[in-house]
């Protein structure tokens, strides 16, 4: 109540109370690009990890017993545990267009520079490998458990009446498996609408402000320009697919239950 409810009323209280600055940032060319990146973002970068995840946690399982995987098994963790602001430091200065590591393997091997950070494309796309590098680790390791927990006996049983490993998944892991991946995909939604640290520390939303977000222009509107208003308004204007997201969450809850 004190910390989510109460300011959640507040700050509409103040946006009702100042609709022409509401619609000064529905009217700004600025608003609608960060609009749109936010959900290319939703669409390109939430599928990729997701579909990484369960190709990442299916083999882990498979071939678990291994030496070799189970190392990879603990490696492929890293990403996920290496504190964001240090990554997000690390991967801006490897993009650098005069001293960028990877530029530098370009000319070495005879190809020219990149600017990765100085186009729009370019720079967008950085910031979704930068996430999906980042976030993948962690809803392998969600469907990993889930892939566990379904029992060998119903390998073994599809494998004595002929199953491949096709039909196998289709008829046995997927069934089992489609409440939690559908669980991670909505929750890895929501967050990801609220990504900052890959769009503010990479590309510092540029350039010239081109691969903003609904987040990062918020933040830049409240806390660097003193704008509340419109900072709440572009903050409220993507509540209701939050709102959404959460209860098909709720929902998905509720069913498991």
């Amino acid at each position: 109540m004190l910390l989510v409810i109460y300011p959640l009323i507040t700050s509409f209280n103040l946006i009702l109370s100042n609709l022409d600055a509401l619609q000064k940032v529905f009217a700004s060319e600025l608003y609608w690009r960060a609009l749109l990146n936010t959900f290319l973002f939703l669409v390109i970068a939430v599928p990729i990890k997701m579909i990484l995840a369960l190709f990442l946690s299916g083999f882990i399982n498979a071939f678990k017993k291994y030496f070799l995987v189970k190392i990879v098994s603990v490696m492929y963790l890293l990403p996920w545990s290496i504190p964001a602001i240090s990554s997000a430091l690390s991967f801006r200065w490897m993009l650098n267009y005069d001293y960028g590591i990877i530029n530098m393997f370009l000319t070495d091997i005879g190809l020219p520079k990149v600017g990765w950070l100085l186009d729009y494309q370019t720079a967008l796309f950085s910031i979704v490998v930068f996430h999906v590098w980042k976030w993948t680790p962690l809803w392998t390791l969600m469907l990993l458990a889930a892939r566990q927990a379904i029992p060998d006996e119903l390998y073994e049983a599809a494998k004595v009446d002929g199953a491949n490993i096709s039909q196998s998944f289709v008829h046995i892991t997927w069934p089992m498996l489609k409440q939690v991946f559908l669980t991670c995909m909505t929750l890895t939604s929501v967050w990801s609408i609220g990504e900052f640290e890959a769009i503010w520390l990479i590309t510092l939303t540029g350039p010239n402000q081109s691969t903003n977000t609904i987040t990062t222009l918020g933040f830049r509107e409240v806390f660097i320009y003193g704008n509340l208003i419109n900072g709440l308004a572009i903050y409220f204007s993507i509540l209701p697919v939050v709102l959404v997201l959460v209860i098909f969450l709720l929902l998905l809850f509720r069913r498991r239950g």
